[in-house]
């Protein structure tokens, strides 16, 4: 666990990146502040990506915000020191609540195309989603950050194009979403099991 001190210095001079969060430890309810347990899968340009185990000093009002892609910072000498950006979180977590009640009030629509969420992990743009615009749109609304939504916006453009009836074209705008950090190993599979059918 990083002392609050290097935390501060690795938020002032670290690598900016994306941290899937894998696992988190039960919160303690009746604290302001606890140290809670994670396994976060670390996204940052320039290295390889990892996963890394530790406890990081939480305030009981932040743990909302704590789901899904958080924004962290590494230290640039030791990569496996992960500080978490606690304002940008914040910030990002205030958004993404405006924009998910901003879609439910206008009946979830987004340039046209409906978003239907059958599950947490499950995106239906009824099948016409066309644009890299509106793959940022329902990112951003589920509380995927600006980094996630331009990454797999991008991983979409420079996907092959194909018909909807084209699986294999399918499966490859899938894996590139994939590689970009937009989906995760197990949401990638579930979605090629149900575009499979199997």
């Amino acid at each position: 666990m990083l002392n609050p001190l290097t935390h501060r210095k690795i938020l002032k001079r670290g690598k900016p990146g994306r941290a899937t969060i894998v696992t988190r430890g039960a919160l303690d309810r009746g604290a302001t502040s606890f140290n809670l347990p994670m396994t976060l899968q670390v996204f940052v340009d320039g290295i390889t990506p990892f996963e890394v185990e530790d406890q990081w000093m939480v305030k009981a009002k932040d743990t909302v915000a704590l789901d899904g892609s958080i924004p962290i910072k590494v230290d640039p000498d030791e990569p496996d020191r992960v500080a978490i950006d606690w304002e940008t979180l914040r910030a990002e977590y205030e958004e993404q609540k405006a924009a998910r009640r901003d879609a439910l009030a206008s009946g979830q629509a987004f340039g046209g195309a409906t978003v239907t969420i059958q599950d947490p992990q499950v995106i239906n743009l009824g099948g016409d989603a066309q644009s890299s615009e509106q793959i940022q749109q329902v990112l951003g609304a589920l509380g995927f950050g600006a980094d996630v939504q331009a990454q797999a916006a991008a991983a979409y453009e420079q996907a092959p194009r194909a018909g909807d009836d084209d699986v294999i074209g399918k499966l490859e705008r899938l894996a590139a979403l994939r590689a970009s950090g937009a989906l995760t190993d197990a949401e990638f599979e579930e979605q090629k099991r149900r575009l499979l059918g199997a």
